[in-house]
Formats: C-alpha cells, structure tokens, sequence
C-alpha cells in the first residue's frame, strides 16, 4: 500500500521528535514531504534525517501552506497560539490534520476550529489526545460503557507532573508565563479534561478551580544564589533544580534537546549562559499555578 504523505508544520522537539520520528521507523506507512520550520538548526536536521529536498523546506508555515497541495495530510505542532491559522488553512487546502494539543488557548478559535472540522468533515482532523488510544483507558471506556463496573458517582483523579518537567516547561519554559502561552490547566491538563469527559460520556455543568504558585518564586531561592545556575550557585551540589546538572549532563535527549538544536557541550552551555532554560528556577518571570484542584 502507498504511503501517506505529510508536510510538518513546527519541527520542535514534538514535531520532530514525538510525532514525526514515526516515519523514520515506518517508512513504508508515512513519508514527509515538507516541512516549515524558523530555526535553521532544527529545519536542516529534519530535512537531512527525511530526506526533504532543500526546495520543500520553508522558514514560515505561510510560505509552506502558499503552494498547492503537497501530501495528504498536514502535522500543526506550532506553539498554542499559532495552532488556529495554519489548522484553518490547511483544511481549506484539504489536508488531513493531526493538531497538536491543546486545540488553542483562545475559546474563539477553538470554536470556529470545531465547525470548520464539521464543515470538511470528510477530512480527519484530530487532536492529539492520545491517551484515548492507550490499552488501559481504551477498555476502562468499554468498562465503563458495558457498564461491568456500574454507573460512576465519582472519579479522583490525579495530575502528578515530575519534578524536571514542571521546572523545564512550567517554570523555566514556554508554559512558565501564562500571558506568553497556555496556563497549566490547559497546556498540561487538556489531556486530563479529554479523558474524563470521554469516560463519563457527558458535559460538564459546572466547575470550580482553586490553585497558586507558592513555591518557584524567589522567597525559595537559596541565599545568595545567583540569577543563573552556571555562575556558581553556594546550593547548586544539593538543589534539584540546578540547570547545570540537568542540561550539561550525559543526556542530551528531552528535555536537554529542547534548550539547543545543537546538543554540543558548548552550545549547551552557552544556551545556560543566554537563554531562559539557564536561570535560577526561583528567579524567573514564571506565573502559572505550582499546585491546583479543580471540580467538575
């Protein structure tokens, strides 16, 4: 059987690693095409491991979705705030869309995103809410609707987010500041809100949410550390945070891959010296809730 084809829209670490990566193992089941991509680092690698002529790599999502057709379906794995036009333009053009998730952070868009995918509804266009397709939640549903278990009353459910992740993506990261992009409850806890609402088979009526940042702010700094971890840190053989440790380590997979395109020693530690991923997790511009409970 001929392969599907594809253009990826953002070769980021889930673009290009999470998602696309599936080809290289599959060739025979997806091959990409295209790809749009801003940082050069990242455009060149995923072109050189997919086998992209230089002609089909384009430096915007713009340039890309331009041209005619080119494949049978289109990968959205931009930041959250730039998910809705490219998403609305691919379906025009006719792509079938995988769209990373969160659908958007803006209730509007998630809204005209919703009839477009009924207005081309002979095309797919799925978000990926993957844990609707893992073994252990695929039969609690059939579970749940044979009604084997009974009717549920009440679910606890719990969002535990590991120490590296949340001071990677949620303190240091893109998902630190909420006015920068999604809040925590949406970029990280969409999964979470897919699947309940799948499982009960029903709509929320109501909702209440409780939650702060109470422990990365700089109150919790260690005395006299400095703004960046690699300028020498009086905490830095004990705090679990230390950027040093976990980004000029051995590893260089994620989230080590997520700081430089470019996973030299070098080029490591100078993204530690300028960028964000370097600073003193307790000396950032992060706002976004450390602990939260929410009623459904």
């Amino acid at each position: 059987m001929k392969p599907v084809t594809a253009i990826l829209i953002g070769a980021g670490d889930r673009g290009k690693d999470a998602l696309a990566s599936y080809a290289l193992k599959h060739p025979e089941e997806i091959k990409f095409v295209a790809v749009a991509e801003p940082d050069d680092k990242k455009r060149e690698q995923f072109i050189k491991a997919h086998d992209i002529p230089e002609e089909m790599a384009f430096t915007t999502w713009e340039d890309l979705l331009a041209k005619p057709k080119l494949a049978d379906a289109a990968l959205i794995c931009t930041l959250d705030n730039i998910h809705y036009e490219p998403a609305k333009l691919a379906l025009e053009k006719d792509y079938h869309i995988l769209l990373e998730k969160p659908l958007s952070n803006n209730v509007k868009e998630c809204v005209l995103l919703g009839e477009l995918a009924k207005k081309y509804s002979h095309k797919v266009f799925s978000v990926c809410h993957v844990l609707r397709f893992t073994k252990f939640f695929s039969k609690l549903k059939e579970l749940l609707d044979s009604k084997v278990i009974g009717d549920i009353v009440t679910i606890n459910h719990n969002e535990y987010v590991g120490r590296i992740h949340q001071s990677h993506s949620f303190v240091r990261g893109n998902w630190g500041n909420s006015k920068r992009e999604s809040p925590m409850i949406l970029q990280k806890c969409c999964h979470d809100m897919d699947i309940l609402l799948w499982l009960v088979g029903n709509n929320c009526k109501k909702i209440s949410s409780f939650g702060s940042l109470d422990y990365f702010k700089e109150k919790s700094a260690p005395e006299g550390s400095p703004d960046r971890c690699i300028e020498g840190c009086p905490a830095g053989d004990t705090c679990p945070y230390n950027a040093v440790k976990i980004y000029l380590g051995d590893n260089v997979e994620w989230p080590t891959s997520v700081i430089s395109a470019d996973t030299s020693y070098e080029a490591r530690k100078k993204a530690l010296e300028e960028g964000p991923y370097g600073r003193c997790v307790f000396k950032c511009d992060n706002d976004v809730v450390d602990h939260q409970v929410v009623n459904m």
